[in-house]
């Protein structure tokens, strides 16, 4: 009987566990989310340095340095990090258990390589990313890299395919259901 009072208890306490981490995922997906749309380019920055403490950004300096990170890195496709980490958190609060996190977080590399590649070809251009455009740095690194195993990677073929591919990344990523 007390076996299965401890067991009761622990399945309980586990279940709890990963709720509250599911709460604080979705608490981190909405943080960043502000911290994104309040972004400015004359925030201080890890790039330009941190000596200016006064920053548009809702969230401080800690806003501006994580949302000037992510976004010079990986530009636009850093919207998707905050959609997946938004549907783990939901997940996990709703379903109470982990399924395959180190596949989910290949995946999630999988589809940031292939996103910031595909604005590198088809529209890098910005006003807003001023520095590294809408595919961040890491679009002109893999782009590049890519470039030399696969010379024809622009034509419209090539990004049809990694439009798909990144979709169906994203969605193994985001634990998202087509059904």
């Amino acid at each position: 009987m007390n076996s299965n009072l401890y067991s009761n208890i622990a399945i309980f306490l586990k279940k709890r566990a990963i709720e509250f981490v599911g709460l604080l995922l979705i608490l981190l997906a909405i943080l960043v989310s502000i911290s994104f749309f309040s972004y400015s380019p004359n925030d201080p920055s890890l790039v330009f340095g941190i000596e200016v403490l006064n920053t548009d950004n809702y969230l401080g300096i800690y806003g501006s340095l994580v949302s000037d990170f992510l976004l010079q890195s990986f530009g636009i496709p850093s919207f998707l990090i905050l959609i997946t980490i938004l549907s783990w958190g939901i997940s996990l609060t709703i379903n109470k258990k982990i399924n395959q996190i180190l596949k989910k977080i290949f995946y999630v590399f999988l589809y940031l390589i292939f996103s910031c590649v595909l604005i590198y070809e088809s529209f890098n251009n910005s006003f807003w990313l001023i520095d590294n455009g809408n595919s961040g740095f890491v679009g002109k690194i893999s782009y590049d890299f890519i470039r030399d195993l696969i010379p024809w990677i622009g034509n419209t073929y090539s990004l049809a395919i990694i439009f798909l591919l990144t979709i169906v990344f994203f969605i193994f990523a985001s634990n998202l259901s087509i059904k």
